[in-house]
């Protein structure tokens, strides 16, 4: 994830956060499946998704605490 992304989920809101978490979970979820169907090629694209969900859980964390 390039820095500038980063910044730009800084300004997103709590609720628009925990959208983007949501939407990421279910995208994580259907290449893991894809990934045991023998389907997925980019094995990359999977650990991808998972640290985009830790920097986006992370982000959000931080946004609850200092409320």
């Amino acid at each position: 994830m390039k820095i500038k992304e980063k910044q730009e989920l800084h300004q997103k809101t709590i609720d628009q956060l925990q959208k983007e978490v949501a939407k990421t979970e279910k995208e994580l979820a259907k290449l893991k499946l894809e990934l045991k169907a023998g389907k997925v090629k980019n094995v990359r694209g999977l650990m991808n998704q998972r640290h985009r969900l830790a920097v986006l859980k992370t982000i959000l964390r931080e946004k609850e605490l200092n409320q």
